[in-house]
């Protein structure tokens, strides 16, 4: 039975983290670490704050994740994010796997377990003739849930819509029966078609659109930290608008913005992005000019990118963040500090950006906002 592979211990590690209502309404924390999913939720409890109180007074409040389900998969999951489909009572997921696989689960109450929604598999025609793939299949959900877009090979976009109540009219087609009615037809950009859209570092949905709007955060030419005095400045952003009938069309494009730069961050709030390089932090919107912090004097002859000096030295490589509000985030370094960002803001134009460290922790592979407060355990 184990004679081709055989898990000796599970999964001690997590790699991705989101909230949202896998159950039902009440938002949850799903974790995701290699090949097991589980599922938490926010226990509230009461402890005296005085060593040998016994009485209600002088008690505090503490938050800790309880386990509720865990589920084991025979694959190791790559990207993982959640959608609220048309009609359902919760929660789905969407999580991918190796080399282009995308797989759309849900919680199943009568069996408690997964129950598969739809399975997508790209691998047949895409390969281009090569036998290894190191490209991690990425998959992203629009904020108001119209749409998925899953980049696979490293030069592919795979859109895979769902169907909504105002969509129930305008497109006809072959679809599935039952849970299946809630996605559309797939389809596949090559996103080769414009020559100089390679490297691709990360991708985003924005908020605020009309359309479901990607952000494309790429390098067409690759440079290194030893090549900066020839070539800087090397990366570029690109928002697309996904669609359905239309396609793509180009909605901003900005270049020129550090070499070092590494993910990308989409504000809730409006039509921004945050933009994290190793040494500085930008914030781009397609209706005010940009505005840029240099966390180090690293920048000074690597980048002419327009920078506000910052107090301090600081550096952003192997950090994860995630907004906790409308204009604050959580930025936790590979170094294990934990600082809270104010996004000083005038309207939609960002005028400067606030660090406030809020506290030192164990280093971090993922940060997530956890479940609202007022949801019941």
């Amino acid at each position: 039975m184990y004679a081709v592979y055989k898990q000796v211990h599970p999964p001690t590690g997590i790699e991705f983290a989101l909230a949202c209502g896998f159950f039902s309404a009440a938002q949850r924390m799903v974790v995701a670490g290699t090949s097991q999913l589980s599922v938490y939720r926010l226990q509230h409890d009461c402890e005296p704050l005085v060593k040998g109180e016994r009485n209600g007074e002088g008690r505090g409040h503490r938050e800790k994740l309880e386990l509720v389900a865990s589920f084991t998969f025979f694959g190791n999951v790559m990207s993982m994010a959640s959608v609220q489909l048309a009609g359902a009572k919760r929660d789905a997921l969407l999580l991918s796997f190796r080399d282009a696989k995308l797989s759309v689960v849900e919680y199943d109450p009568g069996t408690h377990d997964l129950k598969t929604l739809s399975l997508h598999y790209f691998e047949s025609e895409l390969r281009d003739g090569f036998v290894q793939n190191v490209h991690i299949p990425r998959v992203r959900v629009d904020p108001d849930g119209r749409c998925a877009a899953m980049l696979i090979y490293g030069t592919r976009l795979v859109v895979l819509p769902f169907r909504r109540d105002t969509l129930s009219d305008e497109h006809e087609g072959p679809l599935a029966e039952g849970q299946r009615s809630s996605f559309l037809p797939s389809y596949i950009i090559d996103v080769r078609a414009d020559e100089k859209l390679l490297n691709i570092i990360d991708l985003q949905f924005l908020h605020g659109y009309y359309e479901p709007t990607l952000l494309i955060l790429y390098e067409p030419n690759q440079t290194w930290p030893g090549r900066v005095a020839v070539r800087q400045d090397t990366c570029s952003i690109v928002a697309i608008s996904l669609n359905i009938m239309q396609k793509v069309h180009p909605v901003m494009s900005l270049s020129n913005l550090p070499f070092d730069c590494t993910q990308a961050l989409a504000v809730p709030s409006h039509r921004g992005v945050v933009i994290f390089a190793v040494n500085s932090l930008l914030y781009l919107n397609q209706s005010v000019p940009p505005y840029g912090v240099a966390l180090n004097s690293l920048t000074n002859g690597t980048t002419v990118f327009p920078c506000a000096f910052r107090r301090g030295e600081m550096t952003l490589d192997c950090a994860q963040a995630a907004f906790i509000s409308y204009d604050k985030m959580v930025i936790s370094l590979k170094g294990g500090e934990i600082y809270v960002l104010t996004l000083i803001t005038d309207g939609m134009r960002s005028r400067s950006f606030h660090f406030d460290k809020a506290a030192a922790s164990v280093l971090t592979t993922c940060v997530r906002a956890p479940p609202h407060p007022w949801t019941p355990p």
